[in-house]
């Protein structure tokens, strides 16, 4: 992955992917953990309905952390942790 500065500067930034622990999403427990800005409950549950239509997902837990503007609360990323093996988390607006 190339990470490029929006400020037009010609400096390239080299990231790996984070490691792959799963090589398909057949038979995960998927977690979409939305923000609560406007549509991000919608687009979550859109993305859910087609996961679940193209993979035999185990289990789909959708929650929502308190504000966008803060991470998710402690009991949030708790139970996201042991429920998910996957977790989608998505912006609105």
């Amino acid at each position: 992955m190339v990470i490029l500065s929006p400020e037009g500067t010609s400096e390239e930034k080299h990231a790996g992917l984070a490691p792959r622990r799963f090589k398909t999403l057949a038979g995960v427990r998927l977690g979409l953990l939305g923000n609560t800005k406007l549509n991000a409950d919608r687009v979550l549950e859109a993305i859910g309905d087609v996961l679940r239509e193209r993979y035999a997902l185990e289990t789909v837990v959708h929650m929502t952390k308190g504000t966008f503007s803060r991470p998710a609360e402690d009991n949030v990323f708790k139970e996201m942790v042991e429920k998910c093996d996957v977790v989608v988390a998505g912006v609105g607006d």
